[in-house]
């Protein structure tokens, strides 16, 4: 088995495809959003960054069962890749997983 994030997965069942991320941490270049080519972010996040300030940009996608979207605080720029706990998925190894983990805790 091949651990891939919180999942298990068969080593032979590769990932679709590769996860690019857009974000580029840079703390010499201003915070800038030119979504979906690339996103220019401070390398820390500041005492701003919270929830509640944090807007959503862009679309909610899905690769492999896990769905994720960009969020960019609204004061100091600073982007994260969120990824939504997974409650629903189409993808096979992730719904084996799920339920092989239902009869381990029966």
């Amino acid at each position: 088995m091949k651990r891939i994030g919180s999942n298990l997965r068969p080593a032979e069942q590769k990932p679709q495809r590769k996860l690019r991320n857009i974000i580029r941490y840079s703390d010499e270049q201003k915070p800038h959003n030119d979504y979906p080519k690339r996103i220019v972010s401070p390398t820390r996040p500041a005492s701003c960054c919270n929830d509640e300030n944090r807007e959503v940009v862009g679309n909610v996608r899905e690769v492999d069962g896990f769905k994720y979207c960009y969020k960019i605080c609204r004061e100091c720029g600073h982007a994260v890749r969120y990824f939504y706990p997974a409650v629903e998925t189409n993808d096979e190894a992730v719904r084996k997983y799920r339920d092989w983990k239902k009869y381990m805790t029966q």
